[in-house]
């Protein structure tokens, strides 16, 4: 459900109108038949420094910050359930497999014209996914979820 909820809102962003996304979608087309601009941004830390020098202008949470803000925030469940999901969890495959989902979502936009391919997207979700899987560590290590990713049950002092 999780996946779903997060294709609909980062790649689709469909709210209630097909009209909307379908325009979107003319108008990525538009730019690249009329001026060759293409949806995708290849240039790292472009979008991650114009979100900080906006907040620094104004320490005002804009829409620039917002979307830097989200785009961490919307992937650390992922980084969380994944261990939960997985024989054997660990860092490297959680962050793997979050890699191969953030690679695969901005793919999508690419090819689907419904957003842009950021290299700085990948690099704020990986972080939302580490975030994400360092809660699930700590919860695993203070041994509210055992190796086995089943809730360990209280113990019940017998009378």
């Amino acid at each position: 459900m999780y996946l779903l909820c997060l294709l609909n809102f980062v790649v689709v962003k469909f709210f209630g109108s097909f009209e909307a996304v379908q325009k979107r979608m003319e108008d990525v087309l538009l730019q690249r038949e009329l001026y060759g601009i293409w949806n995708i941004s290849l240039e790292p830390f472009q979008s991650i420094t114009a979100s900080v020098s906006s907040y620094i202008r104004d320490p005002g949470f804009g829409v620039i910050t917002l979307f830097l803000i989200g785009n961490i925030l919307i992937f650390v469940p992922l980084g969380f359930l994944l261990p939960l999901l997985l024989k054997k969890p660990s860092y490297i495959k959680t962050m793997l497999i979050s890699l191969g989902v953030i690679v695969s979502i901005e793919t999508l936009q690419l090819v689907t014209c419904l957003g842009i391919a950021d290299v700085d997207d990948v690099l704020s979700n990986m972080i939302g996914s580490t975030i994400g899987y360092a809660a699930y560590y700590f919860i695993e290590k203070n041994m509210i979820i055992n190796k086995y990713n089943k809730r360990i049950k209280p113990r019940i002092p017998s009378v």
